[in-house]
């Protein structure tokens, strides 16, 4: 089964097709909003290394070489992710005869996640159905 990576930006889905998923989301977590330069040199691989292990590492200056890139911090991907965590989660509080109220399931959520989520962000959040908004391409940016 192939994952679904439209989300992500391009950086990110060139970063997965390179080093593939998981190793991505290892140099994301480390180095996300950051350029990297990955110097020819067993200092920079090594460093590296211990990120995302040296097979990575390799295919990342095999393929970028010298030249320095950016790691994308992919916010509007994780979310998306965090998204549906908090619907699952309140579906599962909630399900069945022994299950929560809304009331009680919204303020248990508020604690699970890093940073701490509002109340009021939670109910805007169930009121979605944790799918990617598509947006239309003549839609144009205010920035």
């Amino acid at each position: 089964m192939q994952t679904d990576l439209s989300h992500l930006p391009t950086t990110a889905q060139k970063l997965v097709a390179v080093i593939g998923l998981p190793c991505a989301l290892r140099l994301l977590d480390a180095y996300g909003g950051r350029t990297v330069n990955l110097y020819n040199s067993e200092n920079s691989m090594e460093k590296m290394s211990l990120s995302i292990g040296r097979e990575a590492a390799e295919k990342l200056f095999k393929f970028y070489g010298n030249v320095p890139f950016t790691v994308p911090t992919c916010q509007k991907a994780m979310k998306l992710v965090r998204n549906k965590e908090v619907l699952a989660e309140f579906d599962k509080l909630t399900a069945g005869p022994d299950g929560m109220s809304a009331r009680q399931a919204v303020a248990q959520i508020t604690r699970l996640f890093t940073p701490y989520l509002h109340e009021r962000t939670i109910w805007r959040i169930l009121k979605t159905t944790g799918d990617v908004e598509e947006v239309d391409p003549r839609q144009m940016s205010l920035i």
